[in-house]
């Protein structure tokens, strides 16, 4: 059945498939380019060499191409609604407190050239295209990177189904004999790996689950003398694309760790904010201050957009020498 399915319609399979893929639906297309590769090559072998070939590039080029489109999308969605895409996207992963996080980390620290191995690795392949357009990428880097990422992808599964065409061969026969049951055990597995990422996310928030502040707190602990210390946890990319602070926060640099607050005593209170979901960033914080010896940390519940929606002054960010330094390095990698 589905020898005949790639025979007849392979073109058309790939394509929609690696669409929506790229579209962010739950359809894997991997495991398709490795099927139609496969299939491709068993049909052509007792064809010329170069014609067995020329089928495999035109899978390859067809499923570059779809994926492309679907990126472009992405990337005009980044470029044009930035952090609220990502949000968007986060709120569908089953990781989507720490998912923009360590997509924006990866893309700050190697730049667009992530785009070109970024299908490649689970997480990142979804939310790399729309940080590229949230951070300024211009579009013929992002063409180019992308592209050649989604060419090294199809290549990679064509190849692998061309390669091992006897293998695949063989698991085809034996699902078919299977039948329903192959169904069934897929569907077992799938459901075990979202249970194991499920529980994971449980035992982070379950581990980072501490008291928290609101704004309105926060707002009336900033009377008091001595004021709370405010720490500002968000990401250096995330600092860059919304150059504004909670009035006196402290940048915290990520590099340094904690040693830039040892001038600050342990006994102050601290509230902490960064602009994820359920505060992972600015929680993870506060726990490493609290096993340093800083007695009193708070989350800020929100973040900075809870702040900000609340009406509160806001002031611009004025980086250090250092940070500006590490962020306009991050925005020379990412435009280029």
């Amino acid at each position: 059945m589905l020898r005949e399915l790639i025979v007849e319609y392979g073109f058309l399979l790939v394509f929609l498939n690696v669409l929506l893929a790229s579209l962010g639906l739950p359809v894997p297309a991997m495991p398709t380019l490795i099927l139609t590769g496969a299939i491709t090559a068993s049909v052509g072998a007792g064809s010329t060499v170069w014609a067995m070939k020329l089928s495999l590039v035109n899978v390859v080029l067809v499923a570059a191409t779809s994926a492309l489109f679907g990126d472009l999308l992405w990337f005009w969605l980044g470029r044009r609604y930035g952090s609220r895409v990502l949000g968007f996207l986060c709120n569908l992963s089953i990781s989507r407190d720490t998912c923009v996080s360590r997509s924006e980390e990866v893309f700050g620290k190697f730049g667009v050239r992530v785009l070109a191995v970024s299908k490649f690795i689970p997480g990142l392949s979804a939310l790399a295209i729309p940080v590229a357009g949230a951070t300024g990428v211009t579009l013929l880097s992002f063409l180019i990177y992308d592209a050649v990422g989604a060419a090294l992808w199809a290549t990679t599964g064509v190849g692998l189904g061309a390669l091992f065409a006897d293998a695949v061969g063989t698991i085809l026969n034996v699902l078919d004999w299977f039948g329903w049951g192959a169904a069934l055990i897929a569907a077992a597995l799938l459901v075990i790996y979202v249970g194991i990422r499920w529980r994971k996310r449980a035992t982070l928030l379950r581990r980072l689950r501490m008291p928290r502040v609101d704004t309105l707190r926060l707002d009336a602990l900033l009377s008091q003398n001595p004021p709370p210390c405010i720490i500002d946890a968000r990401q250096e990319v995330h600092r860059h694309r919304d150059p504004v602070r909670i009035p006196g926060a402290i940048v915290l640099d990520h590099a340094a760790s904690l040693a830039q607050l040892d001038a600050l005593g342990r006994n102050r209170t601290f509230v902490v904010y960064c602009d994820c979901p359920n505060e992972v960033s600015a929680a993870l914080v506060a726990e490493q201050m609290k096993a340093e010896g800083y007695t009193d940390v708070f989350p800020l519940v929100g973040g900075l957009d809870a702040w900000r929606a609340a009406g509160f002054t806001l002031e611009p960010l004025v980086l250090d020498a250092a940070t500006q330094k590490a962020t306009a390095r991050i925005y020379r990698t990412s435009a280029s």
